[in-house]
Formats: structure tokens, C-alpha cells, sequence
């Protein structure tokens, strides 16, 4: 009864389940599995090398999106094993961290691009440190307050790449994962840094233990195979492949290359768990409804407004509703320009029928534009605010018309 209240009360995502990570062969099996395909693109090319350097270039980049993308396999795995999930296949893994490749890239681009702005803004206080006289005091303040600003932003960015990546993998899209991330951040800055930063110590010490207990074993095999196989180091594919020379010694150096990489999938794990755990818990704290529709109507909001700006660049010279707005406006000048010689004209007996006549037809003139006015009453479709006849944007909403 006790362990469950721990698993489902506040520990459900505690730190201690690192271990958890190590064995969930799904996860080891598809970052493994990557690992080993990167080293072998990565030799592969390093042999091509002679032939074109684009060779070398090409394969290095397929290793590394072949490295990023089964990292993300594995870390969906991770992330199906801390919700309690049903686990997938290996390769349903493998194209799961295929398909977040363009989430996690764009996600990654744009907390780069935010980075960036920082230094730039710290490259601007140091320009204006350049001024002569002043400069150097300003210096003495500006220094450790840019330090510690980029202490800060690296820090922040280890963290948000920590919890971004696990919410995308959890299937949230980019500007809500982006958008989560830092109300998580915002809301509980220190409760999250300090998950992450233990969740590190572990793994660190966890990392440590297993890389010096695989050297140790490493250098006792190498010491006892020397005087049974030879001391020749002969590094040759071609003597692998060929069964001549110090072949012994190429299928042992790929043997231990083996050893290290499958090592590195059950370190590089614990990193991912920690991140996955971390989302878990602070995920489950914040208003992830809220914080969705708030992004999804920012957002609208930018497109409406882009359109419009699109729409208005589109537009030719205000030459047309000009024309309209004189149109309006010339009846009324046209009305009251004759009434002086119709009143004049009326002072006569002869002409009075004359000046009867003209002023009815001006007053129907005048009257003629009062059926246009009834438009004035149409609607928004949107919004259902008032708009007048030739508005191309309704005034209260931006609803194009």
C-alpha cells in the first residue's frame, strides 16, 4: 500500500526512478542501434575521404541525423515508460524520433535565435563600453552583470532544451511546447533547475562508475590478450576483411568500439530520463488547456495580422476610395452652388415657376445619397460590429471584408 501511495502520490516522477531507464531495452535497443549506425557512416566516410571530401561531409551529417533522430526514438520510449504507457515497437521507436526531427529542429532554431538576441545585446553593451574616458568604468559594472546574464542564459537554455524535448516527444507541438516550457520555468524557476541539476549528479556519478569499471575490465583483457595474440596494432579493414596480418587485433579494437557505444546508450540515457521526469511532474502542474488556446489565439492573432499587412502591400495607391469620398461629398457642394441664383431668380414674379422647379430638382439631388446612407448599417460577419460601404477591414476585429 505504501509503494503504491509513493508511485502515485508526489514521487510518482521522482528522481530515483533514473534506474528505470536502464532497463527498458526498447529505449537501449534504439539508441544503441543509432550509435552504432553513426560510428560505422563515420568510418565509412573517413575511407571515402581519399576519393572527395563531399563523401566525408555527406555521411558525417547522415550520422548525425541518424544520432539525433534515434535519441528521440528513445526518448519517446522513456517517455511512454514514465506515463505508464504501453510500450511500441523498436521500429514504431525509430520512426517516432524520425517524424519529431523537424519539431525538435524548429523548437531548437528558435531558443537559438533567442540566445543569440542575448549576445547580441551583450556585444551592444560592450560596444558602448568602447567610448573613450567613460568606457573603462563602465566596465567595472558591466563585466560581471554580462557574466553573469549569460550564466544565466545558458543555464536557462540547458533547461528549456531539457523540457521542450520531452513535451515534444509527448506530443505537444512546438509553440505549445515552447509556451509550457516557460510557464514551467516562469512558475517553479527554481523547483525545475533543481530536478534537473540532481537528476545530472546522478547521472554523472552513475557515468563515472561505469565508464571507469569498463576501462578497468577493458585494460584487463587488453593486458591479458597482448601475450596471447601479439602486440601489433594493425588497424586495417582491409586485414580484417582479408584474414592477414593483425586481423586479431582490428576485430578487437571493433569489439571494444562495441563495448564503449553500447556504454554510451545506457549513459545518454540518463540525461533523457531526467528531462522526461522533469516535464512529467511540472507538466502536470501548470494549465496545459489554458497555456494551448492562449499560444493558438497569439497566434491567430499574427496571422490576422500579417494578412492584412500582406493584403494592404497588395493594395494599389490610394487612388480609388479617394474618387468615392469627392463623389460623396460633390453633391452637397453641387446642391448649395446654385441656390444663390435660384434665390435670385425667385425675386423675380416671372421667373418664380423657374426658381420653384430648380430648387425641387436640388433638393431631390440632395436627397438622392440617403439611400446609400441605409448601408451604413451593415455588419461584421465575424464579430457582427457596424461597417460602412467601402470598408476593406472591419474597425473592431480586422476581419477582412
Amino acid at each position: 500500500m505504501n509503494n503504491h501511495r509513493f508511485l502515485a502520490g508526489d514521487h510518482q516522477y521522482s528522481i530515483f526512478r533514473l534506474p528505470e531507464a536502464l532497463t527498458c531495452w526498447q529505449a537501449v535497443s534504439v539508441m544503441g542501434a543509432s550509435y552504432l549506425g553513426a560510428g560505422l557512416l563515420v568510418a565509412l566516410g573517413s575511407m571515402m575521404g581519399h576519393m572527395s571530401i563531399v563523401f566525408t561531409v555527406l555521411l558525417g551529417l547522415l550520422a548525425l541525423v541518424l544520432v539525433i533522430a534515434g535519441t528521440s526514438g528513445a526518448g519517446v520510449c522513456l517517455t511512454d515508460l514514465a506515463r505508464g504507457r504501453p510500450y511500441r515497437g523498436v521500429v514504431s521507436y525509430c520512426v517516432a524520433g524520425l517524424f519529431s526531427l523537424p519539431k525538435l529542429l524548429g523548437a531548437g532554431l528558435l531558443m537559438l535565435l533567442l540566445y543569440g538576441a542575448v549576445l547580441l545585446g551583450a556585444a551592444l553593451v560592450l560596444l558602448v563600453c568602447k567610448l573613450p574616458g567613460i568606457g573603462p568604468v563602465l566596465l567595472v559594472v558591466a563585466v560581471p552583470l554580462l557574466v553573469l546574464t549569460v550564466a544565466l542564459a545558458l543555464l536557462g537554455y540547458y533547461v528549456a532544451v531539457s523540457i521542450v524535448g520531452p513535451a515534444i516527444w509527448d506530443g505537444e507541438r512546438v509553440m505549445h511546447a515552447l509556451s509550457i516550457t516557460w510557464s514551467i520555468t516562469r512558475n517553479y524557476p527554481f523547483a525545475a533547475i533543481g530536478k534537473i541539476v540532481g537528476g545530472l549528479l546522478l547521472s554523472g556519478i552513475f557515468a563515472a562508475m561505469l565508464f571507469g569499471l569498463i576501462g578497468v575490465s577493458s585494460a584487463i583483457v587488453g593486458g591479458m590478450a597482448a601475450p596471447i595474440i601479439g602486440t601489433g596494432m594493425g588497424f586495417d579493414m582491409g586485414a580484417l576483411m582479408g584474414g592477414y596480418g593483425n586481423s586479431h587485433w582490428v576485430g578487437a579494437g571493433i569489439g571494444y568500439a562495441l563495448v564503449f557505444v553500447t556504454a554510451s546508450a545506457f549513459v545518454f540515457l540518463l540525461p533523457l530520463m531526467v528531462g522526461v521526469l522533469t516535464w512529467c511532474e511540472f507538466s502536470d502542474k501548470v494549465d496545459l488547456g489554458g497555456i494551448r488556446s492562449s499560444t493558438d489565439k497569439t497566434l491567430n492573432d499574427v496571422n490576422t495580422k500579417m494578412a492584412e499587412m500582406k493584403e494592404k502591400a497588395h493594395t494599389p495607391p490610394v487612388a480609388g476610395p479617394a474618387p468615392a469620398a469627392s463623389a460623396a461629398v460633390e453633391p452637397s457642394a453641387v446642391a448649395q452652388a446654385p441656390v444663390a441664383p435660384a434665390a435670385e431668380a425667385a425675386a423675380t414674379p416671372e421667373a418664380a415657376p423657374v426658381a420653384t422647379a430648380t430648387a425641387a430638382v436640388l433638393a431631390g439631388a440632395a436627397a438622392a445619397p440617403a439611400p446609400a446612407a441605409a448601408h451604413a448599417s451593415l455588419h461584421c460577419p465575424r464579430c457582427a460590429g457596424a461597417v460602412h460601404v467601402g470598408d476593406r477591414f472591419c474597425e473592431h476585429c480586422g476581419h477582412a471584408l
